[in-house]
């Protein structure tokens, strides 16, 4: 006996357009603003490729109700390849197998419907673990890595194949999906994400990424050194003293991004601090500070430990522990723009306020 089967959406075409349009309006207002606080920064655009495994459910549309849908569950496996054009946006074309749904005739099982689907979407990477809503090229969501949450929309094409008579009613699908993704420093990177392609057919996935080419990685200015100048030898005088070094202002010393470990130039500058605090009562008031990369709360924690392995150093150095002060106002105080390279590097620091 021949069936006549339809793969029939649940929405109207014309509402899927609209549901389509909006969905895309809002999404573009939603990266413009987030986009307008990285214009200044640079980001290294990568190509990735994935591929991966999930479970689906099917519904297509049954014409009477002497057919039937006796078995909507099936595994499926799919392929992308994209490219993360900022840190908060990427595009990628995708094809996806998702298996089939078993049909039955007056409760007997006579043939199934095969899926296939294939498209282009966009993906919004909406918030990041470890740098929270912000976006910038030196930040985990601009790097891809630690766990990330995303929105994906985008359109597409559906095939079918069944040893039943059947008719695809629309040859196009409005894709919709929410996911996570965690990243490593190694380009890898794992996802699960839940999708929808229009309503009858819905595909929940894991799949493992790979990005090609390095990421974006903070740019660490290096203070030009004056050339030494010529030094005309002296007779020696009696009784010489030399002068401890003398600071007019707040003695600072810097760190690389994301770091609390002491760099020899700024040892050397705690050096001349040690030399002219050794002989004094002075107290150390140690103040750390951080750029505005990653949440609130881990850049306190960083500029603690910043404070705490200078205050190391001193006492390492003969300086008592009950003369210093240890402090941390994480990305509270910035004396630069974050907006920038230089300034982020400038906002890195541990300012020494001598009392």
């Amino acid at each position: 006996m021949n069936f006549k089967l339809r793969k029939q959406l649940k929405q109207e075409s014309g509402q899927t357009l609209a549901a389509f349009v909006c969905t895309v309006l809002l999404g573009t207002a939603v990266l413009m603003v987030a986009q307008a606080q990285e214009r200044e920064l640079e980001f290294k655009p990568r190509v990735y490729a994935g591929a991966g495994v999930g479970v689906t459910r099917l519904e297509p549309k049954m014409p009477n109700d002497s057919l039937s849908v006796s078995e909507d569950s099936s595994t499926g496996f799919h392929g992308v390849i994209g490219y993360d054009f900022t840190s908060r946006f990427a595009a990628e074309v995708y094809y996806a197998d998702l298996g089939s749904a078993d049909i039955a005739f007056l409760g007997a099982d006579v043939g199934e419907i095969d899926y296939q689907v294939f498209g282009l979407s966009g993906i919004a990477y909406l918030y990041n673990s470890r740098s929270g809503l912000r976006a910038g090229n030196t930040s985990s969501m601009g790097t891809r890595e630690g766990l990330s949450l995303f929105g994906r929309v985008g359109i597409g094409g559906v095939s079918a194949d069944s040893e039943l008579d059947y008719t695809v009613n629309h040859r196009t699908h409005l894709a919709l999906g929410l996911g996570a993704e965690y990243g490593f420093r190694n380009g890898f990177a794992l996802r699960g994400e839940y999708r929808a392609f229009d309503s009858d057919a819905h595909y929940a996935s894991l799949s493992l990424i790979k990005r090609f080419g390095k990421a974006s990685q903070a740019v660490v200015p290096v203070a030009a050194v004056a050339a030494p100048k010529a030094i005309v030898p002296e007779a020696p005088k009696a009784s010489v003293v030399p002068e401890k070094p003398a600071f007019t202002g707040v003695p600072t010393v810097y760190f690389a991004f994301d770091k609390s470990v002491i760099s020899d130039t700024a040892a050397n500058k705690l050096d001349e601090v040690v030399a002219a605090v050794a002989d004094s009562d002075a107290r150390l008031v140690l103040e750390g500070h951080t750029d505005w990369v990653a949440t609130e709360r881990y850049n306190y924690d960083l500029s603690l430990r910043r404070s705490e392995n200078v205050r190391r150093y001193l006492e390492s150095k003969g300086i008592a522990r009950s003369r210093m002060s240890v402090r941390g106002f994480g990305e509270t105080r910035p004396i630069a723009s974050n907006t920038t390279a230089e300034g982020r590097a400038s906002n890195r620091r541990v300012d020494i306020r001598i009392e």
